[in-house]
């Protein structure tokens, strides 16, 4: 997925990640699960033997994992031009989220 694909997005829904901080983000369904996934993912991700290169992949499976829900999960930021609507981030940015 590429930064800005889908426009402006006006409506979201309970597995988007939203970008940012606060207790408003924090609290979204989205981003809570997030937060439970990169748990799932962590002990692997921290393993002192694991590779550069084997981190991506493990980072491009969770950013996989999370659009493969139902709904499918964005990964958003606010737009700043646009208050109230978000765009996407895209995976390359969304893989270094985690």
């Amino acid at each position: 997925v590429n930064p800005g694909d889908g426009g402006l997005i006006s409506e979201l829904n309970e597995n988007d990640v939203l970008s940012g901080r606060g207790g408003r983000i924090n609290n979204h369904p989205g981003n809570i699960t997030f937060r439970r996934v990169v748990e799932d993912y962590k002990r692997e991700y921290l393993d002192p033997s694991i590779r550069k290169l084997e981190k991506a992949h493990l980072a491009a499976r969770l950013v996989a994992q999370i659009r493969a829900a139902n709904p499918p999960g964005r990964f958003l930021r606010e737009d700043s031009d646009n208050p109230g609507m978000y765009v996407e981030i895209g995976d390359q940015k969304a893989w270094k989220s985690e």
